[in-house]
């Protein structure tokens, strides 16, 4: 007698997880046009921007709702920390001095990421706990 056991599969996200993660895209978006020359600039001669862009194109898989619950963690948690560091950046007296009030926009930008990013992260961490809620008996 041969038995099978079906796990219920894990869920792929939320539709408001979906949604939180194409509203960073949008965000990220807006914020790799606004930067035009300093990301190339930044590019070419320092790299900075590269893990940005890496976590740019992480995310479109949670905008495709095909992470599961551990990968989504990661990238939200890298992006949390990744939104901070370079919102402490833009506010930094340096920069500030130097681009003006385009950093006030560029660091608010990146708080505005951040917060996102913290919601996702709670958003994404609700999972196993709706999934466990759903397989109760």
């Amino acid at each position: 007698m041969e038995s099978t056991f079906n796990a219920a599969p894990a869920p792929a996200g939320t539709s408001l997880g979906r949604w939180l993660a194409g509203a960073q895209q949008l965000k990220d978006t807006l914020t790799i046009v606004g930067l035009n020359f300093m990301l190339l600039f930044g590019l070419l001669i320092f790299g900075l921007p590269i893990p940005g862009l890496i976590l740019y194109a992480l995310r479109w898989r949670l905008v495709r709702g095909k992470a599961t619950r551990p990968q989504a963690l990661r990238i939200w948690s890298l992006s949390l920390g990744h939104e901070l560091l370079c919102a402490l950046l833009f506010f930094s007296q340096e920069i500030q001095q130097e681009l003006g009030s385009y950093a006030s926009w560029i660091g608010s930008g990146y708080l505005l990421g951040a917060a996102i990013s913290a919601v996702s992260l709670a958003e994404a961490e609700s999972w196993n706990t709706e999934a466990e809620a759903t397989l109760a008996p």
